[in-house]
C-alpha cells in the first residue's frame, strides 16, 4: 500500500480503508483498474454501521457494481439497523438484476445471505461466554466522572473514558494525568502521526487487551475517542462514555468485562449525559457537549437513547442489541421526540438527504456507462470519498539545524508513518525558509515515495 495504492487491488489479499474501495465507483483516475481488482476478490467491509449517509450511499453503489461483475461481499456489523441492512441487500440484488429481498427476521445475532437465486436469514448463537448484563449509571457532571475514575484506579481497577471529540479527550487527559500521573493515564485518538498511533495502539493492547495481566492493568486509565469502540479487542473493569448514538454505546459497552478475569462485580457503564426532562431546550445536548453536537447532530435520537437507558437501568449484551437499536431508529420513534429536538433532527435529516444526493451526483452510474461527470476523472488524492471540511495529508519532520529527518524514523516507510491529516483550511500555502533548510526540504521531498504534492 505504501508503494502504490492501486497495486493492492491486484494482489491476492489487500487491506485498506473503505475510501480506497469507494474510488472504484467515483470518477477518479484508474477507477476501472480498482474495480477490476475488486471483482477478482471477496469484498469484506467491517463496521458498516459506522458510515455516514454519504459514504453509505457510495457503499451501496459499490455493492451494485461489484455484484454486477459477479463479485461477492461480506458486510460485518454488531449494531446495524434493519432499514440500513435492507438498503445494502437491495443494492447488491440490484447489481445482480434481481428484485429486492424483503427482510423479515429480527433475531440477534443474525446471518443474512442473498444471491441471484434468493436469500436466507439465519439466526445464529452468540459466542459462548459473551453474554453479560451491563448496569447503566447516569451522571451529569464531568467532575463526577473524574471522581469515579480516580476511585476505580485507587481500587486497582482499570478504566476507560470514551469522549466524543479529540478536544474533550485532551482536556480530560490533562486533568486526570495531572492528578494521577502521566504513567497511569494514556491518551489515544486518531490525530497522532501514523507511526505514533500504531505504537500507542500496541501499548493500549498490551495494557488492556485480552492477554493483559492484572499487574499490567491495575490502576491504569485510558482516555480515548471512537478509535477504541471497534476493531480493537480491549477489556476494561470500569467504563465511561459521553452520550452518543445508541449503536456506539453498545459498541463501547462491548469493551466492558469482555473476557473472563474472575470476580469483578457487576459490569457498570457510566454515561455522561445532560439532565433529562420532558421538554428539553434545543440546546439540551450542545450545552454540555458543544463540539460533539456537530459530530452527532440528531439530538432527538440521543434523547431517546438516554431516556430508554435510564428507564431500563441495565441491558444484556448481546441479547438486547437489536431491541435497543430499533427502539431508537424505528420509523415510529420520531413522534416521541420533544418538539424542540425534533426541529434539530429535521435539520439533520435534511443534511443527510443532501449528502445522499451529493453522493449520487458524484458517483458513477452503472446503467449510464462512462459519460461526462461533475468531477472529471480527478487524481485519487482529491476525489471526494467523504463529505465535510477538506483535509490534506502532511508529513512531519525533525530539523536539527543540518538535516531534515522524518518525525517517525524507525522504519523503512518512515515518511508514510510520519503522516497526519490536517484540515486544509489550516494550511494556506507552503512556507519559505532560508537556503539551507529550503535545500533540505527539496531533498527530503525527492526522497519520499509516491505522490509528493
Amino acid at each position: 500500500m505504501a508503494d502504490n495504492r492501486k497495486k493492492a487491488f491486484l494482489a491476492a489479499v489487500g487491506v485498506g480503508t473503505l475510501d480506497q474501495a469507494l474510488l472504484a465507483v467515483l470518477p477518479s483516475r484508474h477507477q476501472s483498474l480498482r474495480l477490476l481488482g475488486l471483482g477478482r476478490s471477496v469484498l469484506i467491509v467491517d463496521e458498516v454501521h459506522a458510515y455516514d449517509p454519504y459514504m453509505h450511499t457510495l457503499l451501496r453503489n459499490l455493492l451494485q457494481f461489484h455484484a454486477a461483475q459477479g463479485g461477492s461481499a461480506i458486510l460485518l456489523s454488531a449494531t446495524l439497523p434493519r432499514k440500513t441492512r435492507q438498503e445494502l441487500v437491495n443494492s447488491f440484488r440490484q447489481g445482480t438484476g434481481d428484485v429486492s429481498f424483503p427482510l423479515q427476521v429480527n433475531d440477534y445475532p443474525l446471518f443474512t445471505h442473498v444471491n441471484p437465486a434468493g436469500g436466507l436469514e439465519q439466526p445464529i448463537s452468540a459466542r459462548r461466554g459473551s453474554s453479560r448484563t451491563v448496569r447503566v449509571k447516569i451522571v451529569h457532571e464531568s467532575a463526577t466522572v473524574e471522581t469515579l475514575v480516580k476511585e476505580a484506579a485507587a481500587a486497582g481497577r482499570c478504566a476507560c473514558w470514551v469522549r466524543n471529540t479529540v478536544a474533550d479527550a485532551v482536556s480530560a487527559y490533562e486533568r486526570l494525568s495531572r492528578d494521577l500521573g502521566e504513567d497511569n493515564v494514556m491518551l489515544f485518538h486518531a490525530r497522532f502521526a501514523l507511526g505514533d498511533r500504531l505504537e500507542l495502539e500496541r501499548d493500549v493492547l498490551r495494557l488492556f487487551g485480552k492477554d493483559s495481566s492484572h499487574e499490567d492493568r491495575a490502576g491504569k486509565i485510558l482516555i480515548a475517542t471512537q478509535v477504541v469502540e471497534q476493531s480493537l479487542d480491549l477489556d476494561f473493569d470500569f467504563m465511561v462514555t459521553d452520550l452518543a448514538p445508541i449503536e456506539l454505546i453498545i459498541q463501547r459497552a462491548g469493551r466492558l468485562h469482555r473476557h473472563p478475569r474472575g470476580a469483578r462485580g457487576l459490569a457498570t457503564l457510566c454515561i455522561l449525559c445532560p439532565p433529562l426532562n420532558a421538554a428539553p431546550k434545543s440546546t439540551w445536548y450542545s450545552d454540555v457537549f458543544p463540539q460533539a453536537s456537530y459530530v452527532y447532530p440528531s439530538h432527538g435520537q440521543l434523547w431517546l437513547a438516554a431516556n430508554m437507558l435510564i428507564e431500563r437501568g441495565k441491558f444484556i449484551v448481546p441479547d438486547d442489541a437489536r431491541c435497543l437499536v430499533e427502539t431508537v431508529y424505528g420509523e415510529e420513534e420520531g413522534d416521541v421526540v420533544p418538539q424542540e429536538l425534533r426541529k434539530r433532527d429535521l435539520d439533520a435529516d435534511g443534511k443527510s438527504r443532501a449528502d445522499i444526493s451529493l453522493a449520487q451526483l458524484n458517483g458513477l452510474n452503472l446503467d449510464a456507462g462512462y459519460t461526462t461527470t461533475l468531477n472529471q476523472w480527478l487524481e485519487d488524492t482529491v476525489t471526494p470519498t467523504r463529505v465535510g471540511a477538506p483535509t490534506t495529508t502532511v508529513r512531519l519532520a525533525r530539523w536539527d539545524g543540518t538535516t531534515l529527518m522524518p518525525w517517525f524514523s524507525t522504519d523503512r516507510f518512515a515518511w508514510d508513518l510520519s503522516q497526519v491529516s490536517v484540515n486544509r483550511a489550516r494550511i494556506a500555502e507552503p512556507s519559505h525558509h532560508d537556503k539551507v533548510l529550503e535545500a533540505e526540504v527539496e531533498r527530503a521531498t525527492e526522497s519520499m515515495p509516491g505522490d509528493r504534492g
